[in-house]
Parts: C-alpha cells; structure tokens; sequence
C-alpha cells in the first residue's frame, strides 16, 4: 500500500509536513524489507461490527501499529511490520483491543469492555475463511479473510426469549383455535 495523508501545519518557523498512514514498499520513509499484506476482516460482538469504527481506524488514533493495523472503515486488515504477526498479537495491537490467553481461554477487551470466554454465556471464535482457527497460532497470509465473533449471554438470551415467546404465542393461537373448534360444533 503507498498511500499517505500528507498534514502541513505552519509555524513560526516555517512550514513543517508530517505523513501519516502507510508506509511500506520503500518510499520516503518505508523499508523493502517490510511485510505487505492486506486481507478482509470482521469483528463482531452480538451482531455488532466493530471492525469499522472511525476509533479502530488508525487515521484517528495517535498509537497506530504498521504491524497490523484497519484503515478507513473498509472492513481490510493490514500487516506491514518488520516481521509477521499471529491473528491474536495482530488484534492486541488495534487501538481499543487487548487480546490475552487466560488458563487457555480467550479474553478479549473491546474499548474497555472484557469478554472472557470462561464466563457462562461468552463465546470467543477465531475463523479463517469460514474455518475455526487458533490466533495464538497462525500468522495471516495476503487475502484471507479473519472473522472474530463474540457472543455474550445477554445475545443468548435474547434468542431464547424470542424462541420462547414465538412458542407461546403459537400454543396460545392452537388452544384458541381449538376453543374456536369445540363451542362451533356444539351449535
């Protein structure tokens, strides 16, 4: 990716230019030597996407990561550090997220929000164009597509009750049919 935002801010003693976004393949400031790799990538949590919030954006934080960054509310992961990164270290970078393994199981914190898979009701999953994966474990090659899906109780629940409703609701309209059924052949 070459593309850069290029800032000029005035001073007194005279113009001062500052770049940011990207800065591989060589150029100005970039390195040969980089990483280069871009691919889809889809965070959600009850439904929720959060991987394209103008706060992850690296154009809106001050503490961006080349090694694996998102960019401009277009739904693409980017690695282009020195050396790769796994799926969770690439996460624990995005401004906002932490990423840790607790006894083996996942914890996320999402703007200030942990989810621990541990918990009842928490579900944490890693996929890799559809199938499951282990972030601690693969390193992202140029295309592919991540997908990081959390579910909490309260999604859960909200299922259950709706379930449960609908299945009210259609004993409610049987019994009242079969009321209907019984008083219309009496008379």
């Amino acid at each position: 990716m070459q593309r850069r935002t290029v800032l000029s801010m005035a001073g007194a003693a005279g113009g001062m230019l500052a770049l940011s976004g990207c800065l591989s393949n060589g150029g100005l400031f970039g390195s040969n030597d980089r990483i280069n790799k871009n691919g889809e990538i889809a965070i959600t949590v009850d439904g929720e996407s959060f991987e394209t919030k103008s706060q992850f954006q690296s154009e809106n934080v001050d503490n961006e990561s080349a090694a694996f960054h998102l960019h401009e509310s277009n739904g693409r992961w980017y690695m282009e550090g020195e050396e790769p990164v796994t799926v969770a270290e690439g996460i624990d970078l995005l401004p906002s997220f932490e990423f840790e393994m607790a006894s083996g199981t996942p914890v996320m914190t999402i703007d200030g929000t942990e989810y621990d898979a541990s918990e009842p009701g928490t579900e944490i999953s890693f996929r890799l164009d559809g199938e499951e994966i282990d972030p601690t474990e693969h390193e992202p090659v140029d295309g592919e597509e991540i997908s990081v899906e959390i579910t909490t109780e309260s999604e859960t629940e909200t299922a259950d009750d709706d379930a449960a409703d609908e299945t009210n609701a259609a004993d409610e309209t049987g019994a009242a049919n079969e009321t209907e059924s019984t008083s219309d052949g009496e008379n």
